[in-house]
């Protein structure tokens, strides 16, 4: 029964939280800039599935509008833990920067990743 309740839930509402990432009107936000910049690092990191990272509020995180017409482009600031053989998290910074024509697909146009 709970399983049930929470199936309908989740139908509910996901798909309000998943088009609050996007404006719109198909322009692309800074929110959306940062989330594309975390997919790319995780691509680059060593555990990739155990990749954390802080809230976009976190004091580290910077998200900067570079060109807000098309293309639009984007340079994101932020940090992701990552634990190392041993466990331990590693916490390393990265700068992206992403562009995109469409909303829909996105380009990693450069990416810096260094350990603290």
């Amino acid at each position: 029964m709970r399983i049930r309740i929470a199936a309908i839930a989740a139908t509910l509402l996901l798909p309000p939280l998943l088009t609050a990432c996007g404006s719109d009107n198909g322009v692309p936000d800074e929110t959306s800039a940062a989330v594309m910049c975390e997919d790319f690092v995780r691509d680059r990191v060593e555990s990739p599935d155990t990749a954390e990272f802080p809230s976009v509020m976190d004091e580290d995180d910077k998200t900067t509008t570079l060109h807000d017409t098309k293309p639009w482009k984007f340079k994101v600031i932020g940090v992701v833990d990552v634990p190392d053989a041993l466990g331990h998290k590693i916490r390393s910074d990265y700068v992206c920067t992403v562009s995109t024509k469409d909303n829909n697909n996105w380009r990693l146009d450069d990416m810096l990743i260094s350990v603290r």
